[in-house]
């Protein structure tokens, strides 16, 4: 149901993932951890730190998160341990696949989250019906998603445009949505939610500052060049080594400027289950 993840998950890609907190990556969802003993799905959970930290939130709740990648799930299970967290579940597997997982039955979740998966995915629409599936009665299904459209830069440097319209043609090809954040109320209602029964709004990240801009032009620098978009780039006919260059020096560009700004906008959706 889903072609090769777009990036792949070379140190590059999981230096962003690795970032992400529940304050940076899913403040939405802070108003419903309203009891210490909910239970919680998280899709696509990457190298867990997102999932980690909502754990720890729930000290007598737990979380299972899946993955379709073991490299990754493997960093995860590190990362709970390092942090002491012991009411988390990694595993590998795939919304797709969700009765292979074991324990897993439908309305099982309080809440079921994803955060930058449906965007990657060939059928947004089946995980999230499925997300509304594994959903108890009365509790809530939360997604956040990057709209790549919606990206904004300062100043205007010679090849950011060309890096984003690249990276979306890469993406679509893969028969991913790089643009869904502004549409996930919209997908949710194909699901089967009322629209009554989806609360819609949108988080930001925003890279200024000298080390903002290092974290954040450095691994787009280094992932266009190092990690699989590079050769789904290549592969796919949209750009050429050269053509990659370019755009690495283009984002060293953006690092180095005192007045550089980059700033990508999120959509974000808490989806109630009818009780």
């Amino acid at each position: 149901m889903s072609k090769p993840y777009i990036h792949g998950h070379h140190s590059s890609v999981l230096r962003s993932h690795t970032w992400r907190t529940v304050e940076n990556s899913c403040a939405h969802l802070l108003p419903y951890l309203t009891s210490p003993s909910l239970n919680i799905l998280d899709v696509g959970c990457g190298p867990g730190t997102i999932t980690v930290d909502l754990a720890s939130r729930i000290p007598q709740g737990s979380i299972l998160a899946i993955d379709p990648s073991a490299e990754v799930i493997e960093k995860a299970r590190k990362h709970a341990q390092e942090k002491n967290v012991s009411n988390v579940r990694f595993e590998v597997g795939d919304i797709f696949d969700w009765k292979a997982l074991d324990g897993v039955e439908e309305a099982t979740f309080d809440i079921v989250h994803a955060h930058q998966v449906l965007q990657h995915l060939q059928d947004s629409l089946s995980a999230l019906q499925v997300m509304k599936r594994l959903t108890k009665p009365g509790g809530i299904v939360a997604v956040r998603d990057v709209d790549y459209s919606a990206c904004t830069w300062y100043p205007e440097i010679e090849g950011m445009r060309e890096w984003l319209d690249l990276y979306i043609r890469v993406a679509q090809g893969l028969k991913g949505d790089p643009n869904i954040g502004k549409k996930l109320h919209a997908v949710a209602i194909q699901a089967g939610f009322e629209r009554s029964e989806i609360e819609t709004s949108v988080g930001t990240w925003t890279f200024s500052t000298p080390e903002e801009r290092a974290f954040w032009c450095g691994l787009w620098a280094d992932r266009t060049v190092q990690s699989s978009f590079k050769s789904n780039a290549i592969e796919s006919g949209h750009a050429t080594e050269a053509d990659l260059q370019r755009i690495v020096e283009t984002w060293r560009d953006l690092e180095g400027r005192e007045d550089g700004w980059f700033t990508v906008m999120n959509g974000q959706i808490i989806c109630h289950v009818k009780s």
